[in-house]
């Protein structure tokens, strides 16, 4: 009984270990990359044309090279950078994604444009007010921000004390 626990326990172990091995592309400074991230990448590179599995020795090491910078960031930032540093740059990443897919329709940039033109001829400012077309992506990427604290701040429950 007891070799039988020992010999399942060998199998068991290799094909847990051959089974991890299959599913790792490489690794970098012993973190590992997988074959599943490897194709997400190649897919991204290559439209889809190539695989892990297709790909020569020179273009796995190449590809993994290319990886390894990722890696190598993602890494020295957890163990370089403070609590609160690590927070601001995730609410920085957080919000740049928010408002990538947050829409904001040409005719909202526009009657904002209007707004903030008709203010500055109100206050008689000197300053030349560029052309709409020149200001249409900063003032979309404005509106998107206001959208998403705006959407924040409807479910926040403030209380001062």
């Amino acid at each position: 009984m007891k070799k039988t626990f020992i010999i399942l326990g060998l199998t068991l172990a290799l094909a847990t270990n051959y089974a991890a091995a299959a599913t790792t592309a490489g690794t970098v400074n012993g973190m590992t990359i997988t074959v599943e991230e490897a194709n997400n990448a190649l897919n991204t590179l290559t439209k889809g044309k190539m695989t892990w599995e297709k790909l020569p020795a020179d273009g796995k090491k190449q590809l993994i090279e290319m990886m390894a910078p990722a890696r190598l960031v993602a890494a020295e930032s957890k163990k370089s950078l403070t609590d609160k540093e690590k927070e601001a740059a995730l609410a920085g990443f957080w919000m740049q994604k928010e408002m990538s897919t947050t829409e904001v329709s040409d005719k909202e940039a526009e009657d904002a444009y209007n707004k903030m033109k008709k203010a500055a001829e109100d206050a008689k400012s000197t300053q030349k007010i560029p052309a709409f077309d020149a200001v249409k992506n900063n003032i979309k990427m404005q509106l998107a921000q206001e959208k998403v604290v705006s959407k924040l701040m409807k479910s926040a429950q403030i209380k001062v004390k």
